[in-house]
């Protein structure tokens, strides 16, 4: 059942690209982000109840820094789809998976298995299939979404590097900090548009505010749920492996709702790139077996689930 749960996730996910290419045709990107997770808080809070009358100042303050980072994520990409096919954004923001380890390697000194790096190294040829499709001037939002993509995986990399060393600390309450600072960065940033959230919010249609609570409610608030009890239940490479087929249903919703077409160099791109997030996710932490780490080397931390995606934080 929970391997199932995650896999819905996965699927959420990859509808979302059109999703947000839909409700980008009428909604800023500030004011659809900030409505989003207007539809999510309810339950997060629901979530955090229990804990959160002894949220600590640390949780608060890292909230605030990981909600920033969040906000950072999500606005690039509500951005970049707009710029780019719903399939090119799946596949590009799944080289997050394959740039943690490098990150892992100059921030915490970590080494990893010699396949992670070849993984990468694959991920990034893939990358420049896709960006590079259409010749030697890519579209703008696939830049926009690997910008994303830096951001995301420098998030799940210091998130790893707190949740280690604070292993006490509530995620639910951390998590519901997160979605305010995201919901009132993306409020803000609406003022300077033509049509800030508040007014946005009243012309939005009824068809789009049920793509907003969709992906505020499923994509969100639930994804989240789905990740905190995967955590417990089962192994971060497990989930990890799950979550890396989300840019396979970007690509099938992208062709089956959005009429886009997927092309021979498009198609082995983004493969490269899938093939890559999984071999590095079962590869991961493999080093842990050939022996302890050099001298001032953090220990591996092989059964850490690390899927901090659009939903918010999982640990």
């Amino acid at each position: 059942m929970s391997d199932a749960s995650v896999l819905l996730v996965a699927v959420i996910w990859g509808s979302s690209y059109v999703v947000m290419q839909d409700v980008g045709e009428s909604v800023s990107a500030a004011s659809f982000l900030s409505l989003r997770f207007l539809t999510a808080l309810p339950a997060i809070a629901l979530i955090a109840a229990p804990t959160l009358r002894r949220i600590t100042r640390s949780e608060l303050l890292s909230g605030a820094f990981f909600g920033t980072l969040l906000f950072g994520i999500l606005i690039l990409e509500t951005v970049g789809v707009k710029h780019t096919s719903a399939a090119n954004s799946g596949f590009l923001i799944t080289v997050s998976v394959v740039l943690i380890p490098v990150l892992e390697r100059f921030i915490s000194h970590r080494r990893q298995s010699v396949m992670v790096y070849a993984a990468t190294v694959t991920a990034l040829i893939g990358c420049g299939l896709l960006v590079l499709e259409k010749g030697l001037h890519p579209q703008s939002g696939d830049l926009i979404i690997l910008g994303a993509a830096l951001i995301r995986a420098t998030q799940i990399t210091l998130f790893g590097r707190r949740s280690g060393a604070s292993a006490a600390q509530s995620l639910s309450n951390l998590t519901l900090v997160e979605f305010v600072v995201v919901t009132l960065l993306a409020g803000a940033a609406s003022c300077f548009t033509p049509e800030p959230v508040w007014q946005a919010a009243g012309a939005v249609s009824g068809q789009n505010w049920l793509l907003i609570a969709y992906l505020g409610v499923l994509g969100t608030s639930y994804a989240f749920f789905i990740q905190l009890r995967a955590a417990r239940t089962s192994s971060s490479t497990r989930v990890g492996l799950i979550l890396a087929t989300e840019p396979l249903f970007a690509a099938v919703f992208a062709v089956l709702t959005a009429g886009e077409g997927i092309g021979l160099v498009q198609g082995i791109g983004g493969g490269l790139i899938v093939l890559a997030a999984t071999v590095g996710r079962h590869f991961e932490g493999r080093v842990a077996a050939n022996g302890p780490p050099a001298q001032g080397e953090e220990p591996p931390r092989a059964d850490r689930t690390e899927v901090q995606g659009r939903s918010g934080t999982a640990a």
